[in-house]
């Protein structure tokens, strides 16, 4: 009887979700294989470890701020808190760019950066 009790427990969780989440469950775990693959890949040298950007407005940005210090840990303290980290003492431009399109993605496409830090520590995981 317990048995059969578990087999019913068992179907009525199963039937809870519909096909939509079975679907999107298999693709988000599908992308975050894709991710470790990737950051495999990097890793090995297989693909660049750096990312060029082409925008004039912000390359002005980022020239400003690097005239000066005080603006330039502002702006990089206000990245760092709309993250949730403790601040930092220095930042340079390479950072506050970081910085700032993990603030934009955390902001638009959180998801996405829900599945990177899971295939972060799937990857870590398999390089122990």
């Amino acid at each position: 009887m317990s048995d059969d009790l578990d087999l019913e427990e068992l179907r009525e969780k199963t039937e809870r979700g519909d096909r939509t989440d079975e679907d999107k469950t298999s693709s988000d775990q599908d992308f975050v294989d894709e991710l470790v693959e990737a950051l495999d890949a990097v890793d090995r040298g297989d693909r660049p470890k750096t990312i060029a950007v082409r925008d004039q407005p912000i390359a002005a940005l980022l020239a400003a701020l690097d005239e000066s210090d005080e603006r330039m840990q502002d702006v990089g303290q206000s990245l760092e808190e709309s993250l949730g980290r403790d601040p930092s003492d220095e930042f340079d431009r390479s950072e506050i760019v970081r910085l700032a399109f993990r603030v934009g993605l955390e902001t638009a496409a959180p998801e996405r950066m829900d599945q990177l830090s899971d295939a972060i520590g799937e990857y870590a995981k398999q390089n122990i």
